[in-house]
């Protein structure tokens, strides 16, 4: 007889080993495991992301709220693509798939920083030459700001998927039965 799950620990581990199970064994989303479907998400999910600061700050609140919600849409579908190997734990991967998480999460934690890091130059610069006697005063509204901290968190969470599906080879269309 199988051992049953007794404790809350062992049912909630049961559970999640049944649903990265599921995650790994699934075909419905086939279609968007291709290499070029997979490099298509990763451009919808950079101009969605990039795309979140303007939408706070021209169009407003609502507009934005659409626009970041595209962009984690998107985000969900890469993860699908993907089957979250950005997101899986050790023991769920390969040795394959362990390699390429933990190359896409540098490389990806470098896009992020020299991103951040261009944006903080680029600001910079322009601050400097604007100022004439520092008499320039630089005014940041709620959505402004709110914008920025999005784009900011979307493309922590996105950038590891992102990287998965431009580096990896993808699947098939179709896999055999």
């Amino acid at each position: 007889m199988p051992h049953l799950p007794a404790t809350s620990k062992e049912r909630k581990q049961a559970d999640l080993e049944r649903r990265v199970q599921r995650i790994l064994d699934d075909r419905r989303f086939q279609g968007l495991r291709g290499r070029s479907a997979r490099r298509a998400l990763a451009v919808v999910a950079a101009l969605c992301s990039l795309g979140i600061v303007p939408a706070y700050a021209v169009a407003g609140s609502i507009v934005g709220i659409l626009v970041t919600g595209l962009a984690w849409l998107a985000w969900w579908l890469l993860r699908l693509s993907t089957r979250t190997i950005a997101d899986l734990p050790d023991r769920f991967l390969d040795e394959r798939q362990r390699l390429l998480r933990d190359r896409s999460y540098l490389d990806a934690y470098r896009i992020y920083a020299g991103l951040i890091a261009c944006l903080a130059t680029v600001a910079l610069v322009a601050f400097v030459a604007v100022s004439q006697d520092d008499a320039v005063q630089l005014v940041i509204t709620w959505p402004q700001a709110f914008g920025l901290v999005m784009f900011m968190i979307t493309l922590a969470a996105v950038l590891p998927s992102m990287v998965v599906a431009w580096r990896e080879q993808g699947e098939p269309a179709e896999l055999p039965a």
